[in-house]
């Protein structure tokens, strides 16, 4: 699972994303993967969590309203190329 949220005001000058990806792990699990930084740049890249594909997706939704709150919104979202449904 893939979701992209853009934070875009010109007027201050903010052109951010925040990409959160739910991916599948080495043991079976699954590991929350999040990047962010400036539209057009290559952003920086952690991994937040791993464990139950379950408990990935609740912190996944628990970030996305986080950052809706905050005044990004929803860009994109679907399954990764390739990826396991968790």
């Amino acid at each position: 699972m893939e979701i992209r949220l853009e934070k875009i005001d010109p007027e201050s000058n903010c052109f951010r994303f925040y990409l959160i990806r739910c991916e599948p792990d080495l043991f079976g699990g699954a590991a929350l993967v999040l990047q962010w930084g400036r539209i057009g740049g290559a952003g920086r890249t952690d991994i937040r969590a791993s464990g139950s594909p379950e408990r990935v997706r609740e912190i996944c939704e628990r970030m996305v309203q986080r950052k809706l709150r905050r005044g990004y919104a929803v860009a994109g979202a679907g399954l990764m190329p390739g990826a396991a449904v968790p």
